[in-house]
């Protein structure tokens, strides 16, 4: 019998204790009689410990005369911290499905061609690619990259419907269009850019068209008739491209490089003489001190030497004439002096020594 399943036996006992309850004290069931006395002991110990029927009396007057208080307003509105996590949860899971499914788009739709369901979720990607690149010259290549996709995809779709007819036109002529309106925008961004900034983006956007009008030329031949068509049109764009771009380049050097006007492949060359601008006059660098020229040091020519002779004293080593007493004979020294062009050379007096017993 399992827990929490009360036997029948079980209730019949308890219905017959209740009768013998009831049934106090005119008739007592022996098999109850402890139970019974329990019960009798419980009923006079209430009667004699409690109040008496004045203090009964009394307690009813104070509660019925005492003011009532204001019902308290109760809230009987179910909590909703449940229901507001149900929707949290809810919520959570449906923007989990949202970007699960929309990763799994994309992720098929690379390889989507024009007329397939997800052609129109590839060409939203490209799109927000577009918008996440930074930078004029980057957004034009990115839209030659999208230009030359449409062209590879009509060279996927030939393939495909090669035994079928060459596929569906509709789907031609959506990637044509977008060919079309791709390769035009890269082209005023692109020969905007290289007509004022950098020159050299113009003969990349010549080689651009120049080489895409080739694959379309061999594309043409295996279109379907109304495609062929339509892609003489995209032929003669291309055309018109590498036209502009060769007549912006030619005047790197001119004065005026545009018209100032605009069309749908970008700047009009502009159509005056071609005068060439003077060439901007050097500036000297302000952390650049200019250059002196360094002095070469030559070294000096030989100084003469002059040497002045003293003079001869006199010679003898006897006793001059008219002196008492013999004077002895003192050598004289010689005096050497160096003069350095271009100084002046000095006049050299030697005074005349006095020779004790000399005269004259």
């Amino acid at each position: 019998m399992g827990r929490g399943i009360t036997p029948l036996w079980r209730h019949r006992q308890r219905e017959q204790f209740a009768r013998a309850v009831d049934a106090l004290p005119e008739d007592t069931d022996p098999a109850f009689a402890d139970e019974l006395a329990v019960v009798t002991l419980l009923r006079e110990a209430a009667a004699t410990s409690g109040p008496d029927e004045a203090t009964r009396a009394r307690m009813r007057e104070r509660v019925l005369g005492a003011s009532p208080s204001p019902p308290t307003k109760v809230d009987r509105r179910r909590p909703r911290s449940g229901a507001h996590g149900r929707l949290a949860v809810a919520l959570a899971a449906a923007l989990c499905l949202v970007f699960s499914l929309a990763g799994m788009s994309l992720l098929l739709s690379r390889d989507a061609l024009p007329g397939d369901a997800l052609y129109g979720v590839k060409r939203t990607a490209e799109s927000a690619s577009l918008g996440l690149t930074f930078g004029e010259e980057s957004k034009g290549y990115k839209r030659l990259e999208f230009a030359a996709a449409r062209v590879s995809e009509m060279e996927t779709m030939v393939d495909r419907y090669r035994d079928s007819g060459g596929g569906p036109l509709g789907g031609y002529l959506t990637a044509l269009a977008d060919f079309d309106a791709d390769a035009a925008a890269g082209s005023r961004v692109l020969a905007a850019f290289g007509s004022g900034s950098d020159r050299r983006v113009l003969g990349s956007l010549r080689d651009w068209a120049t080489s895409h009008a080739a694959r379309l030329g061999d594309l043409r031949g295996r279109l379907p008739a109304d495609a062929a068509t339509r892609a003489g049109v995209s032929a003669d764009l291309l055309g018109r491209i590498a036209q502009r771009a060769t007549d912006l380049g030619a005047r790197e050097h001119c004065g005026t490089v545009t018209s100032g006007q605009f069309d749908e492949i970008g700047p009009v060359p502009a159509t005056d003489d071609c005068v060439v601008a003077p060439p901007a006059a050097p500036t000297a660098s302000a952390t650049e001190p200019p250059s002196a020229p360094v002095p070469t040091a030559t070294p000096p020519a030989a100084a003469p030497t002059t040497t002045a002779p003293a003079p001869a004293p006199p010679t003898g080593g006897g006793t001059t004439p008219g002196t008492a007493n013999p004077t002895p004979t003192l050598p004289l020294p010689s005096v050497t002096v160096t003069v350095t062009p271009p100084v002046q050379l000095p006049t050299l007096s030697l005074p005349s020594l006095p020779l004790p017993g000399l005269t004259g």
